[in-house]
C-alpha cells in the first residue's frame, strides 16, 4: 500500500511493499494484531517521537525475528508487526513554473532523498 504525507512543505510517498533487510522504514501504522497471525490497520500516526519520521528512520535488521507477530520484525529500534514498516519511495517539493500576478504555478517535482538530508544539515 502507498500513502502520501506533506509534512514542512514536502510531500512524501510511502510505500510497505517489497520492504526487505537493511531498508529504512518508518512505525507509522496502528493495528491489531489477531490470534491467527493476521493484522488489522486502524490509523496512521507520524509524530516524531512514536515514529520518527522523517528524519530518525528505523533500519529493518530480520524480517522473520518471530512467528509471534508483534515481535515479527526486528529494527535497530524495537519489534513489530511488518505492516506497521513504511519506506520513503518519493519526495517531492513544489516548485515555481510559471510567474502571473495571481502569485504563479506550482507543481510537485522529485528529488534525491539525499539532497534532503544534505539541506537539513546545512540549516
Amino acid at each position: 500500500m502507498q500513502i502520501e504525507r506533506v509534512h514542512e512543505g514536502i510531500r512524501y510517498t510511502l510505500s510497505n511493499e517489497g520492504i526487505q533487510t537493511g531498508d529504512e522504514v518508518f512505525p507509522i501504522a496502528n493495528g491489531r494484531c489477531l490470534d491467527g497471525g493476521g493484522w488489522i490497520l486502524h490509523d496512521f500516526d507520524f509524530q516524531d517521537f512514536v515514529s520518527g519520521f522523517p528524519n530518525e528512520p528505523h533500519i529493518i535488521e530480520t524480517l522473520k525475528h518471530s512467528d509471534y507477530k508483534p515481535y515479527e520484525v526486528r529494527t535497530d529500534h524495537g519489534y513489530g508487526p511488518i505492516e506497521i514498516y513504511y519506506k520513503i519511495v518519493r519526495v517531492e517539493r513544489k516548485v515555481k513554473v510559471r510567474e502571473s500576478i495571481f502569485g504563479g504555478s506550482y507543481e510537485w517535482q522529485e528529488f534525491d532523498k539525499k539532497e534532503l538530508r544534505h539541506e537539513e544539515e546545512n540549516i
